[in-house]
């Protein structure tokens, strides 16, 4: 049995979406080894979303090998591996980690101490495995008990003031609920649902539940937040691609909001942590890979004989029904799913 460690480098998923997920190992981890300093590194989204928190010392944004070489000098007894590439095996072996904990995938089981099978259909394909439960498999391998899937985030109370002072700024009324609605996504255009689309969902629900709207866009996103406003019939009350937007601000706002509306992406699974009641549009993505175990989620999905394709640009040509799984979902099946939730 390895010495308990003392100092433990935690290497997160590339995705803000999976950093979220990741939060029930990490909280599992500090439950394990709750004297140990444990460092977090990843890009700069996953350590954005995970900013404040309370199981870790450190968070760096460590988005090259030679930021993890530079790590050497802290001494790490342990890294655990959220990524599945051959690069983070490599990072965390150039931080000079004494045990390196994760899959044995992509040929890097040489460059880990501790290399684990990664869930097996009965030919040999890997597993579908929900995100969460994979991540909780390394907490079994320390011996964590691994058994608790919440996902929970924290809010730095600057970002908390910011967002109470935007949405006075902005005329919001506290006697009527909050909707967020996420129309982007960094995974590929295949999983957006149409523009035209959200600005008729925007509209329902200002209309029909007396909703007030507020439209989040990430870098990139903001061509779609501007052609929803354009389609909706009144604006929003605010557009966070207008204001500087941050993951952090984000979340203020999510956890201030009763309903987020989104695609398949990162928001969703903060709104999941933030306690939001949740409505996920599904196209070409398996909901099965990213179960949340979320109570409050409706998932609004058309099953079709090419979904879910997990491509990034639908692969199918106009005439055969390009982007069908998106566009077979009505504006008032997602209404309809929101008005299930309340306000």
């Amino acid at each position: 049995m390895p010495d308990e460690p003392r100092n433990i480098l935690v290497m997160l998923p590339n995705w803000v979406g999976d950093a979220v997920m990741f939060t029930p190992l990490l909280r599992q981890l500090r439950r394990q080894f709750p004297q140990a300093q444990m460092t977090l590194a990843g890009r700069a989204g996953p350590v954005a979303v995970l900013r404040p928190n309370p199981w870790t010392d450190k968070l760096l944004v460590a988005a090259a090998l030679a930021d993890l070489w530079r790590l050497r000098e802290r001494g790490f007894d342990l890294a655990v591996l959220g990524p599945n590439s051959f690069r983070a095996a490599l990072g965390a072996w150039l931080a000079g980690a004494r045990r390196r904990v994760g899959y044995g995938r992509n040929g890097r089981g040489l460059l880990l101490s501790e290399a684990l099978q990664p869930p097996r259909q009965a030919k040999g394909e890997f597993a579908i495995v929900p995100a969460i439960d994979y991540y909780l498999g390394l907490g079994r391998a320390l011996g964590c008990q691994a058994d608790d899937r919440r996902m929970e985030l924290q809010i730095d109370p600057q970002d908390q003031q910011r967002a109470g002072r935007l949405l006075e700024q902005a005329g919001f009324d506290p006697a009527r609920p909050l909707a967020v609605l996420n129309p982007g996504g960094s995974y590929g255009t295949a999983k957006l649902y149409p523009a035209g689309r959200f600005a008729a969902v925007a509209d329902g629900l200002a209309d029909r539940l007396g909703f007030q709207i507020v439209i989040n866009a990430g870098p990139g996103e903001q061509a779609i937040a501007q052609a929803i406003q354009q389609a909706m019939g009144r604006p929003p009350l605010l557009d966070l691609a207008a204001v500087g937007n941050s993951l952090g601000l984000l979340k203020a706002i999510i956890a201030r909001s009763s309903l987020v509306v989104t695609n398949d992406t990162g928001p969703r699974h903060i709104a999941a942590a933030l306690g939001a009641n949740l409505v996920t549009i599904f196209g070409p993505t398996d909901p099965g890979r990213t179960e949340l175990y979320y109570s409050r989620e409706r998932i609004v999905r058309v099953d079709l004989p090419c979904s879910p394709c997990q491509k990034k640009t639908c692969p199918l040509a106009e005439e055969k029904g390009r982007h069908r799984c998106m566009l077979a979902i009505s504006p008032e099946m997602v209404l309809a799913a929101a008005g299930e939730m309340g306000r």
